[in-house]
């Protein structure tokens, strides 16, 4: 009787030490194995003192496509800067590319933030941070930080950026991205 009481405490004690994810989030166990990842908070007007904190998003989480800019959600997704280029974490297993794409193949127009299987459009692009605010640059032009929220054909929000100062088009909202609390690594 003696030994089968020392056989279950042995090994209660050992399936306590060792180490599991249950219970961890996603944004957690990532963010612990790369460094400099963060949640982009957007920053634009409020409106009838209305305050309420915004993120970049997917329109559809966990799925490639359009961002948006949503209130804020209980893990907004995390995004990192490697070698100029913006990726976002899925899950532990998935990164997607950000791409900055003309949707209307005209110059000039603006470029929408659209996240990729693959790394498509320019790929003379490059983004980084300046302090807590997220730039996007092609050559000698930027977009200087600004970013716009516009209303598209099918009724969801649209993120996009001009390269060259423009003013703001009908149905947009102009916005800055920023991250309070990545570790300023632009990795190179």
């Amino acid at each position: 009787m003696y030994s089968i009481l020392v056989a279950l405490l042995s090994l209660a004690i050992f399936a306590t030490a060792v180490p599991t994810w249950d219970g961890a989030r996603g944004q957690i166990s990532i963010n612990s194995l790369v460094q400099g990842t963060s949640y982009i908070e957007a920053v634009g007007p409020i409106k009838d003192d209305q305050f309420r904190t915004t993120h970049l998003s997917l329109v559809h989480p966990g799925q490639p496509g359009n961002l948006t800019v949503l209130p804020n959600s209980r893990a907004p997704p995390l995004f990192y800067i490697f070698r100029n280029q913006l990726w976002l974490f899925n899950n532990e297993t998935s990164i997607y590319p950000v791409n900055a794409l003309n949707t209307t193949n005209k110059a000039n127009f603006p470029l929408q933030l659209v996240v990729g299987n693959k790394h498509t459009g320019s790929r003379h692009g490059s983004w980084r941070w300046h302090a807590t605010m997220l730039y996007y640059d092609q050559g000698t032009a930027g977009n200087g930080g600004l970013y716009y929220s516009c209303t598209m054909e099918d009724g969801s929000n649209g993120v996009f950026i001009f390269l060259k100062p423009s003013p703001t088009p009908p149905g947009c909202e102009t916005m800055t991205l920023h991250s309070w609390s990545h570790t300023y690594v632009n990795q190179k």
